[in-house]
C-alpha cells in the first residue's frame, strides 16, 4: 500500500490539482454552464448542441489521456503488491491445508463414534423398555386383566434419545463448520425458477438481428445515444 500511496501523493494528486487549477478547470466550468443552457428546439439548436457535444467529448478524451499513464503506474504498483501478498500467503497454504484436513478428519471420525454410541444406547434403552412392557403385560394377564395387557403391548414404545457429549475439545479461534453446495446430476430436471437466462448470448442475437429478433419471451429494445465519430 505504501507504493500506491506514494504514487498518489507524489504524482497523481499534485498533477491532478495542477491541471484543474489551470485552464482545464475553467474549461470544464465553461462547458458545464454552456451545455446546461442549451435547449434543443429546432435544427439550428440541434446542430449547436451537436457541436458542443463533440467538443465536450474531445475534452473528456484529453482528460482520459492525461490520467492514463498515472492510472497505469498506480495499477502496476497495486498489482505488484498483490502478487507479493499472494506469494507470502501461499507459503503458509500447505501447512494450513494439512492441519485443516487432519483436524477435520479427526472431528468427523469422533462424531461417527459419538453417534454410534448414541445409537447403541438408544437400542439398549428401547430393548429394556420393550422387555419391561412385555413383563408388565404378562403380569396383567396373570391377574386376569387381558385388555390391560393388550393395551400395554399396543402402546408405542418411546424412549428419550440418549445424548453422548462430544469429546473433541473446543479450540480457541477455530470452529468446525459444515457448508453445503449443489451438484447438478440431471440438468433437465432443474425447475425453471433456478435457471438463469444467458443474457450474453441473448444480447448477441439482439444486436445482430435488432428489431427482427424472434426469441420467445424476449423483446428487442433500442437504446439511442449520441457518440463521437471520426470525420
Amino acid at each position: 500500500m505504501n507504493a500506491i500511496n506514494e504514487i498518489v501523493t507524489k504524482e497523481i494528486e499534485p498533477a491532478y490539482a495542477a491541471a484543474l487549477a489551470s485552464a482545464l478547470a475553467q474549461e470544464i466550468t465553461t462547458i458545464h454552464t454552456a451545455a446546461a443552457s442549451i435547449i434543443v428546439k429546432d435544427n439550428a439548436s440541434y446542430a449547436y448542441a451537436g457541436d458542443m457535444l463533440v467538443a465536450i467529448k474531445k475534452v473528456k478524451k484529453n482528460i482520459e489521456e492525461y490520467f492514463r499513464p498515472l492510472k497505469a503506474a498506480a495499477y502496476a504498483a497495486w498489482k505488484q503488491i498483490c502478487n507479493r501478498e499472494t506469494e507470502e500467503i501461499e507459503k503458509l497454504t500447505p501447512a494450513i491445508n494439512h492441519l485443516n484436513s487432519q483436524m477435520t478428519a479427526y472431528n468427523i471420525e469422533q462424531e461417527k463414534i459419538r453417534k454410534a454410541e448414541e445409537e447403541r444406547l438408544r437400542r439398549e434403552a428401547q430393548k429394556a423398555e420393550e422387555e419391561a412392557r412385555l413383563q408388565a403385560a404378562i403380569e396383567a394377564e396373570k391377574t386376569g386383566q387381558k385388555e390391560e395387557a393388550e393395551a400395554i403391548l399396543a402402546e408405542p414404545v418411546f424412549v428419550p434419545p440418549p445424548i453422548v457429549e462430544k469429546t473433541v475439545p473446543k479450540q480457541a479461534g477455530l470452529a468446525m463448520t459444515t457448508t453445503w453446495e449443489a451438484k447438478i446430476i440431471n440438468e433437465k430436471l432443474i425447475p425453471r425458477e433456478y435457471l438463469i437466462p444467458d443474457m450474453v448470448k441473448i444480447n448477441q442475437v439482439v444486436r445482430a438481428l435488432k428489431d427482427k429478433t424472434n426469441i420467445p419471451g424476449i423483446m428487442a429494445i433500442p437504446r439511442n445515444s449520441m457518440r463521437g465519430v471520426r470525420r
